[in-house]
């Protein structure tokens, strides 16, 4: 069983002009959410930042992607995908789904085939059917340079609900798509192998089977709940993925390939926080988290900091939180396997944030969700907010 220490979270709230942040006090102890890792070493707090809103009045956005075209490509819950020029602003519209919106359900991840510039395709997963009977399906779409063509379903008969639909999506580094799915619901289903729920998939770019996948289907982890983070680091290769946790134990985990993960009879760490929770674990060879939240904070979005831009963010983890209406940086370890330091960051100034993406240069762009039916949208809400270091 893994070593585990709590690490204290550092804040950072927004000060007299609403666009630039400072440090703040750090919080008492007991409004503290936990993380565990293997370190329990404290960093610097993040310097002054400054957040302008780049695009305003969506509705919903889910996924952001850094395209291949130097534009950034949003998915909006309705069945939007858009492009947006990052220097201006300016959205153009490239597609319009037809899928089933009812509450977590709807238009959700997206990415982009590795070799864009000759297979110009552009993926996206979706919930379909009616209210009583939602599925998710796995679809590209080859980009013209000015529209998506129709969708072609590589995936269809996902378990699906009105919650925990996942759905994530990320190339690695190996040319293969990984696809996160949620439990729909149905908690004993992540156990499940031969179901496509609570799992991390690992496909072919028209859709199959990778090769070398562990359990000889798509199926490449298994044992989550419903995980809307994942990225992959650039240099090391690691996969990294975010995912609700019930009423406890929200969780940041690195993925190995066959990896158990535990949900439903694990919460979070094998620290007997449920009845069977020590036992299960040694007898099913259980990978616990890097990080995790109790109470929950509702994480989302995730991506890996790499850049020089923003001092003292050089690898980290930044992952959104929704319940929480916090940026969270996760500092890595070395060798990528722990957390050391974790930041809060923008608590409660913008509301529920869905996901997160590094720009090229170093800049972050988060999306909010304040108009999912949770939030309190404010009259330009939802917005995708860039974060870069103050002039001053």
């Amino acid at each position: 069983m893994k070593a585990a220490w709590s690490i204290p979270v550092l804040t950072v709230a927004t000060a007299a002009v609403a666009v630039v942040v400072a440090v703040a006090a750090i919080p008492a102890p007991d409004r503290l959410p936990y993380a565990r890792s293997a370190d329990g070493a404290i960093g610097p707090v993040t310097a002054a930042l400054h957040v302008e809103t780049l695009v305003a009045d969506l509705d919903t956005p889910w996924d952001l992607a850094w395209g291949p075209d130097d534009f950034i490509w949003v998915t909006e819950r309705g069945g939007t995908i858009s492009r947006v020029d990052p220097s201006s602003g300016e959205l153009t519209r490239v597609a319009e789904l037809d899928v089933t919106e009812v509450s977590e359900s709807g238009l959700l991840g997206m990415a982009f085939h590795p070799d864009f510039e000759n297979q110009p395709w552009v993926y996206a997963v979706h919930s379909y059917g009616n209210r009583l009977r939602i599925r998710n399906r796995l679809v590209r779409m080859r980009f013209d340079g000015n529209s998506l063509a129709e969708p072609e379903v590589l995936l269809d008969g996902i378990p699906g609900g009105r919650n925990h639909n996942g759905s994530r999506l990320a190339f690695g580094p190996d040319g293969f798509l990984y696809v996160t799915t949620g439990d729909a619901g149905n908690a004993s289903a992540a156990q499940e192998r031969g179901s496509l729920a609570g799992k991390v998939l690992r496909l072919t770019p028209d859709g199959r089977p990778a090769p070398g996948n562990p359990f000889g289907s798509v199926v490449y982890s298994y044992g989550h709940r419903n995980a809307q983070g994942i990225a992959f680091h650039p240099e090391t290769g690691t996969l990294y993925i975010a995912e609700h946790g019930p009423s406890d134990n929200d969780e940041v985990n690195r993925i190995l390939s066959g990896g158990n993960y535990g949900w439903p009879a694990v919460h979070g760490f094998c620290d007997g926080d449920t009845s069977s929770e020590d036992e299960y674990c040694r007898d099913h060879n259980v990978e616990e988290p890097l990080s995790a939240w109790t109470p929950t904070v509702g994480v989302s979005g995730l991506d890996i900091y790499e850049a020089d831009l923003i001092p003292g963010w050089k690898g980290s983890l930044l992952v959104t939180s929704l319940t929480g209406r916090t940026l969270y940086r996760l500092r890595l370890s070395a060798d990528g396997n722990s957390v050391v330091e974790r930041e809060a960051l923008f608590e409660r100034e913008y509301g529920r944030l869905r996901d997160v993406m590094v720009g090229p240069g170093g800049e972050v762009y988060v999306a909010t969700s304040n108009r999912d039916g949770r939030g309190r949208p404010a009259s330009n809400d939802d917005r995708i907010l860039r974060i870069t270091p103050d002039a001053e």
